[in-house]
């Protein structure tokens, strides 16, 4: 720093968690409804009476077995079987159709295991994964995650954990009804029980315009949207084109401040600011965590196209650095929706049940997901490790009941907003020569100053310093172009201020007054 640390201003409430909303309270766990879980559905005659339907099948083709050892999981049942020596594993995995014959059950799976040969079969009576046995277990209440997940429990009856920050991103795809609203919810869920809102910022894109309607009540708390938006959760394609660009501008412009402060990625940013080694009069700023959900990809391709492709694309080679993580979902996981881009840059993926091996190899490199019951049983593949799990249940009233007990709070005084970013379309909407400064507007002239002082010719500028809409802050920001205070729109980047002072702008001022009126 080059003043000292007593000089500088104190930080702004909205981008320290140490101050921003310092009464908000957390949701409370009894919101979530607990549902009878346990392996008391799974008996064990049945155990017995797999185990032996195992050895016979195996004995038929005389491959010799040790010992089968079973795991019981909420859906699913893990059988290890142990050979005897000389046995080829390879041998026992072609068999994987004849097993599932004998055993007459649905959801088989042979995996090869550590120590012997896994195979998963589907329990007679499932039990249900609740959303509270996940949150308040001290696999998640305990974790130093930047973005903490608890999305169901593994076959052992493990609570299932990551952290989205390290994923970085995350490609959620399925057949339709087999879960996958259920699991962005469980995301969602997950993200609101362990951060503060000035700590996150979320981006929900609905194409469907049904699925994220509920969390539109906690706008003012974490939902991140542009200037102009009409609503706080994007239905609207071309909203959605302009949002993506817009988190492109914000990536930059975090990138920018990551190499003034001479650090590498966003957590180490926040620390060196919170412990004010950064100027805020120079720029710096706190930077929440930005989550992008998109429910529904393959609509966004088929009506935008390549307009959504260029900015995902960016984002997703790109943003993990600086905070910004993508979760996309789609019902149609084929080559053209799923492509190698996608794929090389959404390393972490979970794959709902679907109807053929050839959409299983789109989504996971490798069959399995056609093997799946459906109703919430996912694999979930990052990078070399392939886990089954069975997805947490949330149900609408549940999420309702947690938005519900956010929105009753204090929250800030406008959404987040994004950078502005204006559309090829939009650019022409308003000619600055049309413009009649005869009928300023009466915010004109401390407009004006406020540009001059910061030498800066952002909309967003005025929208936030004078508290005003984006329309209103678009059409004065014309105003001075015309008045030749700014610059024409350079697209993303600031306009360039043609004053240099403030005694140059009071002539000039002086001068409109007396051509056009007071």
């Amino acid at each position: 720093l080059d003043v000292d640390i007593e000089d500088l201003p104190p930080i702004d409430n909205r981008l320290d968690p140490a101050y921003g909303l310092p009464k908000f309270k957390f949701p409370s766990l009894d919101l979530l409804q607990s549902y009878s879980e346990g392996r008391k559905d799974v008996s064990m005659d049945e155990l017995n009476r797999n185990n032996n339907k195992i050895r016979t099948a195996l004995a038929n083709y005389r491959i010799e077995v040790v010992d089968v050892k079973a795991v019981v999981g909420p859906t699913i049942t893990l059988y290890k079987v142990y050979p005897a020596p000389g046995v080829q594993i390879s041998q026992i995995k072609r068999l994987q159709d004849d097993i599932a014959m004998s055993l007459n059950a649905k959801g088989v799976r042979v995996v090869t295991l550590n120590d012997s040969v896994g195979i998963e079969v589907a329990n007679v009576k499932p039990s249900v994964v609740s959303m509270v046995s996940c949150l308040e277990c001290s696999a998640f209440r305990e974790n130093k995650y930047a973005l903490p997940v608890a999305i169901g429990k593994t076959i052992s009856g493990e609570v299932y954990t990551f952290d989205l920050a390290k994923m970085p991103h995350l490609l959620v795809a399925g057949a339709t009804g087999q879960g996958k609203s259920v699991g962005l919810n469980a995301i969602l869920t997950s993200l609101l029980f362990s951060k503060h809102p000035s700590e996150l910022k979320i981006v929900l894109v609905d194409p469907k315009k049904v699925e994220f309607s509920l969390y539109s009540k906690i706008e003012k708390h974490f939902l991140a949207q542009l200037p102009d938006a009409d609503e706080a959760v994007i239905t609207d394609t071309k909203k959605v084109v302009n949002t993506l660009n817009s988190l492109c501008i914000e990536m930059d412009s975090r990138y920018d401040l990551l190499k003034m402060a001479g650090v590498r990625n966003v957590k180490e940013y926040n620390e060196k600011f919170l412990n004010r080694h950064l100027n805020p009069q120079k720029g710096h700023r706190f930077m929440p965590y930005i989550v992008v959900v998109i429910d529904e990809f393959a609509d966004l391709l088929m009506t935008a196209g390549r307009e959504v492709e260029e900015p995902m694309a960016r984002l997703a080679q790109l943003a993990r650095a600086i905070g910004i993580h993508l979760v996309i979902a789609t019902q149609r996981p084929t080559t053209s929706v799923i492509t190698g881009n996608i794929k090389a840059n959404f390393p972490a993926r979970i794959a709902f049940m679907v109807k053929s091996s050839i959409d299983s190899k789109t989504i996971l490199d490798e069959v399995g997901a056609n093997q799946l019951v459906g109703r919430g049983d996912m694999l979930i593949s990052t990078g070399a490790d392939l886990t089954r799990v069975q997805c947490a249940l949330i149900e609408t009233e549940e999420v309702e009941k947690v938005v519900d007990s956010i929105a009753r709070q204090r929250g800030y005084s406008t959404p987040y907003y994004l950078p502005e970013y204006v559309g090829n379309d939009e650019d022409d909407a308003s000619v600055p020569g049309a413009v009649d400064l005869s009928k300023r507007d009466s915010l004109f002239e401390e407009a004006a100053k406020l540009i001059v002082i910061n030498q800066l010719g952002s909309t967003s500028l005025i929208q936030r310093k004078m508290n005003l809409g984006y329309n209103r802050a678009g059409r004065i920001m014309d105003q001075l172009e015309v008045a030749g205070i700014v610059g024409p729109s350079a697209g993303s980047k600031a306009r360039e201020v043609l004053v240099l002072d403030i005694t140059q702008l009071d002539a000039m001022l002086a001068n409109i007054r007396d051509v056009y009126g007071a």
